[in-house]
């Protein structure tokens, strides 16, 4: 029987039709590049086709990597993002040149922002052709000096070896260090040309075990932690390579644990030692300064966690980071434990455990202490919580009520993410809140959610985003229907641009340019062809278990 009409099923759900690589059986450059990425287990890409980039796209069905197309390179990156967060991989990004990869930066700025490993890749002008001026396609001045400007290495590369080491070294990078997006230009003669590297160099490469801190250091971190009554952990994004030691440790020295919004998860916080991400709090301030020793694993502490606010606490403040310039960064360490958490914080543990089992003079096993009264704290940051913004408190709420445990909430630089979401979700695990509270940028929401959804299909993965927000990315609500996914968007709809125009309020300018003229979304869903569904307050909690249980995707209008 003839095998013409045959498919064959690749991860992801992407079909190759038999013999669909025979049309161009040299082994290209971009096909090496795209076998190494394929070794690391990076089966989906997002970006657009364009003119320059189809040698990209060629053996993608061969490989089994299905590519996502969505309807601006902007919502590639940021999906991409959204995708790698829930993968544990690093999303990749193809564009075309010029236009396609600029397109693609605010995304790879977001990454970088929030410490997220990204590859774009991109074809250049061919060789030779640099700096010439002579009105070719898509030309641009220098694009691997602009994208350089913005990630934390942009390279035109000028071999395929050179592309492919790139990658090694990137993925190498992610592990051991603090991950940055990275870019690779290949002009366009070598990336059509047949590569220049054997298959076993593009072979996945051992990334090596998780850099322990010198001994030396972790035992002033044991001392310090020891001898506190009142310790506290302040979990970043960096935390959350220790997993569940993380919790070993907190219940072991009774510690309580905030997080910051990258840090999200690091424990349950549902935990009884768990004080969510709320970090922006005044409450939280005021608990922080109480205690007597501060662990800060993995996170910067930067301004856009704390609103301004002071953490110094009454004793020593231990920091624990991958790397000692971001160590050093906000709050000053008494105690400095550079290394990979996924080691350090074992290496605590164990110190910790071997002191109490010494039982040196005046040592007490660090989980003989208590952590009193902070269920009193949490209700007290929840009520500051809802004091900030009623009725975006409100509305959290009746939806975390409704989701399902193992939701994935995609926000955006919306209030009714950063002054809701952040509080009133409790995320189960690590990257159950897509978010970038650093970068802040509009037009996240929708396409994270789309790159969570294709990443983790049998979670349950809702947008939760404002108005103004989903304007910036409506046009996924495209990719979502096309791709048949169970994706149910809220659209919380304050007329425009709720914040600034608050901000103009209270430096006594008159409102002007917040007030944006609405669409009316339910109908605009269904000229997507997703479901729209209108809601009140008073039938929100219905309206979000039809979304729920509705086929495809949905959009719910809430208008507040």
């Amino acid at each position: 029987m003839s095998n013409e009409n045959t498919v064959t099923a690749a991860p992801g759900g992407f079909e190759n039709p038999a013999g669909a690589a025979s049309s161009h059986p040299e082994r290209t450059t971009a096909r090496a590049v795209l076998e190494t990425l394929r070794g690391y287990g990076i089966d989906t890409v997002f970006g657009i086709p364009g003119t320059h980039s189809l040698e990209f796209y060629r053996p993608l069905r061969e490989l089994g990597i299905r590519p996502i197309t969505t309807r601006h390179e902007q919502g590639a990156s940021y999906g991409a993002d959204g995708w790698s967060q829930v993968r544990g991989l690093p999303g990749v990004v193809i564009t075309t040149s010029g236009p396609g990869l600029l397109n693609s930066l605010s995304g790879a700025a977001t990454a970088y922002a929030e410490s997220r490993p990204m590859i774009l890749l991109s074809p250049g002008r061919p060789v030779g052709h640099d700096f010439r001026d002579i009105g070719s396609l898509h030309e641009t001045k220098n694009p691997s000096a602009a994208v350089n400007a913005i990630v934390g290495v942009s390279r035109r590369v000028t071999s395929a070896a050179e592309a492919v080491t790139m990658i090694h070294d990137a993925m190498r990078d992610f592990a051991h260090s603090r991950p940055r997006p990275i870019h690779i230009e290949i002009p366009l003669d070598i990336l059509e040309a047949p590569a220049d590297v054997p298959e076993s160099a593009t072979a996945p490469r051992p990334l090596g075990e998780p850099a322990p801190a010198p001994e030396a250091d972790v035992a002033a971190a044991v001392e310090a932690l020891a001898a506190s009554e009142r310790p506290v952990i302040l979990a970043g994004g960096g935390s959350l390579a220790a997993g569940e030691h993380l919790l070993e440790l907190a219940e072991l020295l009774e510690a309580p644990v905030i997080t910051t919004t990258n840090g999200k998860g690091a424990i349950p916080e549902k935990h009884r030692l768990s004080l969510g991400a709320d970090l922006r709090l005044s409450t939280a301030h005021e608990f922080l300064r109480s205690r007597d020793a501060l662990l800060v694993i993995g996170s910067k502490v930067g301004e856009a966690e704390l609103w301004g606010g002071d953490i110094t606490p009454q004793g020593p403040v231990v920091r624990v980071d991958i790397m000692r310039d971001q160590m050093l960064c906000n709050l000053t360490p008494d105690v400095e434990v550079p290394g990979n958490s996924a080691a350090v914080v074992p290496q605590l543990l164990a110190g910790l455990r071997a002191r109490a089992d010494a039982g040196g003079p005046g040592d007490v096993a660090p989980s003989a202490r208590t952590a009193p009264g902070l269920r009193e704290v949490f209700d007290a940051m929840d009520e500051e919580g809802r004091t900030w913004a009623p009725e975006l408190a409100a509305l959290n709420e009746t939806i975390m009520d409704v989701v399902p445990d193992d939701t994935i909430l995609a926000g955006d630089s919306s209030q009714v993410t950063y002054m809701g979401s952040t509080t009133f979700f409790r995320a189960p695990v690590p990257h159950s809140l897509l978010y970038m509270g650093t970068y802040a940028t509009l037009g996240y929401g929708l396409p994270a959610a789309i790159g969570a959804k294709l990443a983790a299909p049998e979670r349950p993965v809702v947008c939760l985003v404002g108005d103004g927000a989903l304007m910036f990315s409506i046009q996924e609500l495209m990719t979502a229907v096309e791709l048949g996914l169970d994706l149910p968007v809220i659209c919380v709809d304050n007329g425009g641009y709720g914040e600034i125009r608050q901000n103009m309020v209270d430096r006594s300018i008159q409102p002007l340019g917040v007030d944006l003229v609405q669409p009316d979304w339910v109908r605009l869903a269904e000229g997507f062809g997703a479901t729209g569904l209108p809601a009140t307050m008073d039938t929100l909690a219905d309206t979000v278990r039809t979304a729920l249980e509705t086929k495809g995707t949905s959009l719910v209008h809430l208008k507040i």
